[in-house]
């Protein structure tokens, strides 16, 4: 489901993809950016859920035939530190799970 399509709906678990700067604001070559719609787009889907919210983002990613490593969307560094349960800094500190890859 698309964050449009999430506006009036509600789950007790929300998993939000591609958090990243790039997606999370939308920014395309050659098309412009409403920063401001793409955070209430944002502070939409994150108002879902009733109990829990996961962000993710991929630590490599393939675009428009690049590979790249995409970083954290600006937009996480508003939610209060608080209200996060884990943060990229514990992810890393973890053992890395040996995780396949197809290319």
């Amino acid at each position: 489901m698309t964050m449009h399509a999430a506006k009036g709906l509600e789950f007790p678990l929300v998993f939000i993809c591609g958090v990243e700067d790039g997606l999370v604001p939308l920014r395309e070559e050659g098309r412009g950016c409403d920063q401001e719609e793409e955070r209430r787009l944002l502070y939409v889907a994150l108002t879902r859920a009733r109990e829990e919210v996961v962000l993710l983002r991929a630590r490599s990613r393939m675009r428009h035939g690049k590979q790249l490593a995409p970083q954290r969307s600006r937009f996480v560094d508003n939610i209060p530190r608080e209200l996060l349960l884990e943060s990229e800094a514990d992810t890393q500190r973890r053992e890395r799970s040996t995780q396949l890859s197809l290319f």
